[in-house]
């Protein structure tokens, strides 16, 4: 079944921020947990929430990549990012902060 065909681009747009502030929240709760600092009383749900939240967009984006056919640029420019954002590291413009976690 193509969701964008049967509900519409804005519709599965909608549904895209709604599931991107889901899972921005349930980010930001892991990284207060991992940092100690102003914590939230949540536990191991934590995980399982950033992973349905980060399912939710996914499924968002599959959709719209079905209804608009940019999965090749999307996979594209990813690439593009992730190599850009290697590099940072590599040249020390972004600091390691593994010892946070």
């Amino acid at each position: 079944m193509n969701i964008v065909e049967t509900i519409g681009t804005a519709a599965v747009l909608e549904q895209l921020a709604e599931e991107s502030a889901e899972l921005a929240q349930a980010a930001l709760k892991l990284a207060r947990k991992m940092r100690g600092v102003n914590p939230t009383p949540k536990t191991e749900e934590d995980w399982e929430a950033l992973i349905e939240e980060m399912a939710d967009v996914q499924v968002c984006e599959e959709q719209l990549q079905l209804g608009t056919g940019a999965r090749k640029i999307i996979k594209d420019t990813t690439q593009e990012k992730t190599q850009r954002w290697e590099a940072r590291i590599k040249q020390g413009e972004l600091k390691n902060h593994a010892d946070d976690d």
